[in-house]
């Protein structure tokens, strides 16, 4: 019989290919339960958002990892449409706080109708025009849980106001009862507080600016409305200029913008300047002479 003695180098080759085959096999395994894995969570996602009427019925998902946060039901975001450059700005700002938000284009009584219609517990409205701090999220959430804690009902829950009126310092607490609420740029409004408005506002029409008619009805004692203080919902007039002091005053009390800190952690936000809106991108615009400039703007 002939035996055939491995050599040195022989014995070296078949170890070495031993071990590729195995680490080629273990990485195999470990891609096949990973893509097991990613498709378990594709399907589970799909069955969320699907079940969801609040995600299903949403005009725009802002962002694939976006988040509707535990205590509402639902987020609308006010956009005039010929306001593109707003809306392509809070897209960005929703995008980095993961959040999933519609871009609506009807007016405050619109969405109080839609939140009834679709039976919404709680929603959040903010207008175009906002920055959050960066804890805004966080804050809102206790702020909710604080406000079910001591009350069975309420209509109103300001995140968002301008006015230096809502602060108590003697209670040591963020959500107090609101007193001179001016301003609508971010609120949480339940299903009782929508079906009291729409029917307000439905009936009667009013010359005065909306949030001095619900300023009215939370000094009548018609409406149950709450504020948090400070706020974490704030008007950027140094984006979007106005002659209203109100606004200034209490955007000081902004102190960790959540626009601000997207644009320093994101490269392409660095430099961000708002698209121009639609009536901008029409081709008549720039025939417009430069003397013009300050009297198309005049109504």
């Amino acid at each position: 019989m002939n035996l055939l003695l491995e050599t040195p180098t022989a014995w070296w080759y078949g170890r070495a290919m031993r071990i590729y085959f195995g680490i080629s096999l273990l990485i195999s395994a470990l891609w096949l339960l990973s893509v097991v894995f990613n498709n378990t969570s594709v399907h589970e996602i799909i069955r969320s958002t699907s079940s969801s009427p609040a995600k299903a019925d949403a005009v725009q998902t802002i962002h694939s990892q976006a988040e509707q946060p535990p205590f509402v039901n639902h987020i609308y975001c006010l956009n005039a449409p010929s306001k593109l450059g707003r809306k392509e700005r809070m897209t960005e700002l929703f995008k980095y706080m993961h959040l999933d938000v519609q871009m609506f284009s009807g007016d405050h009584l619109a969405v109080w109708h839609d939140i009834i219609d679709k039976k919404f517990e709680q929603a959040m409205v903010v207008e175009d025009d906002i920055d959050f701090e960066l804890d805004a999220v966080d804050s809102i959430h206790k702020a909710l849980e604080s406000l079910t804690a001591k009350t069975v009902g309420w209509d109103m829950l300001y995140i968002g106001h301008c006015s230096m009126e809502e602060a108590q310092p003697s209670q040591n607490t963020t959500v107090v009862k609101s007193v001179h609420p001016f301003c609508t740029s971010g609120y949480v409004v339940s299903h009782r507080g929508a079906q009291k408005l729409a029917n307000r506002f439905s009936q009667k029409s009013s010359s005065y600016a909306l949030d001095v008619q619900l300023v009215a009805l939370i000094k009548r004692k018609l409406l149950d409305a709450y504020s948090m203080y400070p706020p974490v919902v704030f008007q950027r007039r140094d984006l979007y200029p106005s002659d209203d002091g109100m606004e200034l005053r209490i955007f000081r009390l902004l102190n960790n913008s959540a626009w601000d800190t997207a644009r320093q952690r994101e490269p392409r936000l660095a430099n961000w300047v708002d698209p121009p809106d639609a009536e901008q991108r029409h081709p008549a615009y720039k025939y417009i002479p430069k003397w013009m400039e300050d009297a198309r703007t005049v109504h």
